[in-house]
This record gives C-alpha cells, sequence and structure tokens, in this order.
C-alpha cells in the first residue's frame, strides 16, 4: 500500500471562484474566515511494481489571480488502484463553486454564493450555504441543512432531505423520495415515482405533483397561501390545524375522501368525480387537491411516524393509586413496581390500523401483566381493590381510544391486514380451546359479512 499526501496553499481573495472536475473523487468544501485557501490532499492505493506515481501526476491546481478562479482538476493514472481518498478544501466564506464529477459526492459547508454541482453517482450534501444552489445528480442522494437559498434541483435516482431552509426551491425527479422538515418559503415539486412527506411546513406557495407515491403534508398556523397537491396513483395526506383559515377543494376520482376537520363541508359528485369543498375562516389559505387512485385525508392533528399518540396516564394513575393504599407489610412493594412497570411498556407504540382491534389486544397484555402483580399480594381484599381500580382505567382509555379514532382513515391494505389478523386470532382461539368450532364458524361469517363479503 502506497501514499500520498500534500497540501496546497493559494494567496486568494473573497469572491473566489472555484472549478473543480474529477471522474472518481469526491470533495469537501468548507468556508472559513481567512481570505487564503488550503487544499488537502490523501491517497492511499496500490500500484504496479517499479511504477513511479506523483501526487502531481493526480492533481492539477491553477490559480488565477486576475480572475481569482482556483482551478483544480483529479486525473487518472494508468495501472493504479485506489483504496481510499480524502479531499478538503478551505475557502473565503464568499466563494463560487462550480463542481462535476461522475463517481464522487460533493459536500459544500458555510458558504455565500452560487452554488453549481453535477454528479452522475455520487451525493450531494449543503450545509449553511447562503446563495443560489443549482444541483442535479443522476444516481445520489442530496441533503440541504439550514441553507437560506433559491435552488433548482433534479435527481433521477435519489432521495432528497432538507431541514430549515428557506427559499424558493424548485425540485424535479423521477425516482426519488422526499423528506421535508420544518422548511419555508416556496415549493414547486414534481415527481415521478416516490414519496413525499413534508412535515412542520410554514411554505406560502406549494405546488406538488407526483405521479406514483404518497404525498403527507403538514401545515403550520399560516394567514394566507396558496397550495396544490396532485396524484396519479397513491394517497394524499394533509394536516391542517384549527388555526388556519383554509378554503379547500378536493377532488378524488377513484379512492376515498376523509374529512377530520371542524365544520361543515359540501359534497358532490361530478361524473365519476367526487368532490369536497369547505370553507373556514377568510378562505385566504387556498387549497386544491386532486387524485385519481387513492385516498384524500384532512385531519388536524399530525401522524408521527404512522403512530398516534394517546394519554395513557388513566391507567398508569390506577396503577400508582392502587399501591399507595396498600401496607408495605401486605406485599413486596419493590418488587411489585418492577412488575408494573413491565406492564406500562405494553401501552406504548400502538399504531393506528384496526385500533379497536389493536388496543384491545394490548389492554389483554396488560391485564395479563398484571395477573403476575396480583399474586404477589398476600390478602384478596386489597388484591381485589388493585385489580378493579385498574380495570376502571383501562376501560376509560379504551372509550377515549376509540372515540378518538373513529374517524381516522384506513387504506385498503390496513384493512386487509387487519382482517388477516382477526381471522388468525380466532382459529387460535379455537385452537387453544377458548372457543368451540360453532362459534368460531360464527365469528368468520360475522366478520365476513361485516366486510362486505
Amino acid at each position: 500500500m502506497f501514499k500520498l499526501e500534500k497540501t496546497y496553499e493559494f494567496k486568494t481573495k473573497k469572491d473566489l471562484v472555484v472549478e473543480f472536475s474529477s471522474e472518481n473523487y469526491g470533495l469537501s468544501v468548507v468556508g472559513w474566515e481567512k481570505e487564503t485557501s488550503e487544499f488537502f490532499i490523501k491517497f492511499d492505493f496500490e500500484k504496479e511494481e517499479n511504477q513511479d506515481i506523483l501526487i502531481e501526476d493526480i492533481v492539477d491546481t491553477k490559480y488565477n489571480k486576475k480572475k481569482n478562479t482556483l482551478y483544480i482538476k483529479l486525473n487518472e493514472p494508468d495501472n493504479i488502484k485506489y483504496m481510499e481518498s480524502r479531499l478538503e478544501l478551505k475557502v473565503p466564506h464568499v466563494t463560487e463553486i462550480i463542481a462535476k464529477t461522475e463517481n464522487g459526492g460533493i459536500s459544500i459547508e458555510n458558504l455565500h454564493g452560487i452554488q453549481t454541482v453535477t454528479t452522475e453517482n455520487g451525493a450531494v450534501k449543503m450545509d449553511h450555504v447562503n446563495g443560489d444552489l443549482v444541483c442535479k445528480t443522476e444516481n445520489g442522494a442530496m441533503k440541504l441543512l439550514d441553507c437560506n437559498s433559491d435552488a433548482n434541483l433534479e435527481t433521477e435516482n435519489g432521495s432528497l432531505k432538507m431541514k430549515k431552509c428557506d427559499g424558493n426551491f424548485n425540485i424535479k425527479s423521477e425516482n426519488g423520495s422526499f423528506k421535508l422538515i420544518g422548511c419555508k418559503g416556496s415549493l414547486d415539486l414534481e415527481n415521478e415515482n416516490g414519496a413525499i412527506r413534508v412535515q412542520d411546513a410554514e411554505f406560502s406557495k406549494v405546488t406538488i405533483m407526483n405521479q406514483n407515491g404518497m404525498i403527507y403534508y403538514e401545515f403550520t398556523p399560516i394567514d394566507k397561501g396558496q397550495f396544490k397537491f396532485e396524484n396519479e396513483n397513491g394517497k394524499i395526506h394533509l394536516i391542517i390545524p384549527d388555526e388556519v383559515p383554509y378554503e379547500i377543494e378536493a377532488r378524488n376520482e377513484l379512492g376515498g375522501l376523509h374529512v377530520g376537520l371542524e365544520g361543515n363541508y359540501d359534497r358532490r359528485q361530478e361524473g365519476n368525480t367526487h368532490i369536497i369543498e369547505m370553507v373556514k375562516g377568510s378562505g385566504k389559505v387556498e387549497i386544491f387537491v386532486k387524485n385519481r387512485h387513492g385516498s384524500i385525508s384532512f385531519m388536524n392533528n399530525p401522524i408521527k411516524d404512522g403512530k398516534f399518540k394517546f394519554d395513557m396516564s388513566h391507567i398508569s394513575k390506577a396503577m400508582d393509586n392502587a399501591m399507595k393504599h396498600i401496607p408495605d407489610e401486605y406485599c413486596d412493594k419493590e418488587k411489585i413496581l418492577r412488575k408494573m412497570e413491565k406492564a406500562k411498556k405494553k401501552l406504548k407504540n400502538i399504531k393506528i390500523p384496526d385500533m379497536k382491534s389493536v388496543m384491545t389486544e394490548v389492554m389483554t397484555d396488560v391485564q395479563d401483566e398484571m395477573k403476575n402483580v396480583y399474586k404477589d399480594f398476600s390478602t384478596e381484599e386489597f388484591k381485589e381493590k388493585a385489580e378493579q381500580e385498574i380495570n376502571e382505567g383501562i376501560s376509560m382509555v379504551m372509550g377515549k381510544a376509540q372515540e378518538k379514532v373513529k374517524d381516522q382513515p384506513v387504506s385498503e391494505q390496513e384493512k386487509r391486514e387487519v382482517n388477516e389478523r382477526s381471522r388468525l386470532k380466532i382459529l387460535q382461539m379455537l385452537s387453544d380451546g377458548k372457543i368451540t368450532a360453532d362459534e368460531a364458524e360464527k365469528l368468520l361469517k360475522a366478520m365476513e359479512q361485516r366486510n362486505g363479503r
């Protein structure tokens, strides 16, 4: 294994322009307070015997003082295999980067100025960059963090993540997934295949067009704006807080329309198109939604990672209250508290689909765990009191959970999964001898009738 390492120094000035080109090497660029620039390179490689490789054979650099332009080009010597490379460029904060690579990523951090990056098989990362961005990649992921920039982004087969960015964003993709968190400005996003998820959005103008994939968008309280969402094959799920003064028009051809917002709405049908219209307050937040093969849902509370939060404090308080009234001499409290904590863990991570069924299974698990707790009580009197108080807490949560999710939309895929779980549960009960064959048959028939089979 051979190593080459060198640091180049250039007496540059601010408003520097860097032109970088490479086939198989990535580059990391960082802005610093100095006006000079520094380029550090390190290679670990294998070469043929009796072959001399100089660093000048790989790296070609030139600084044009008059134009304040730094040129960096990486060459590919013959008969050499590179195992690892590290390229770091430090430049003045006000610098424009023009970078092009085939098989290498580009990372730019703490710069002011126009950044133009093109890669075929390499990731692109922008961190705390202010200025216009033009980024294009064929097979690489993009990431923008804390950027205050107008951006034109294009990707063919790569994901995009943006967090806390402010600007006017124009994004086009063929096969990519998108996640935008806490961004503001305006958004024009056009995608062919992939999911789009926008959380804590503060955009004032949005157009999202998708063909094959979900669209999930969370509004934050805003006074006005224009929003358009269109999809071909995939659901559209919008989270609209109560404070938003919206005017909504939703059109769907072959999918359900679910409204979980407060207030009345008008529903009508034009041919095969189902239409919903509703207005709240001034209606200055204009929202137009159109779908063909997928559901449209409007809710006022966000869903985090496919899960819904429920207040399980009734059960926890019931458990704690039961313990307060029990003298120490009647049980090993430390042992029982450990078992109660195990029971409480059963209440976490409850998913939305088939809430009644899932909640019932969870509560059954809790009750099973609590049976182990009851065994440690030395008197029947306190055992009965504890069991009664905890069961009342469970019943209260069950009622609140069912009421809270009765209008939650459930996809056809989720329904099929629920039905399969229910059927297997019935067969398991039959196998365990908890029900008879006749009872199992009646339960299966009732389930099928409920699903319209």
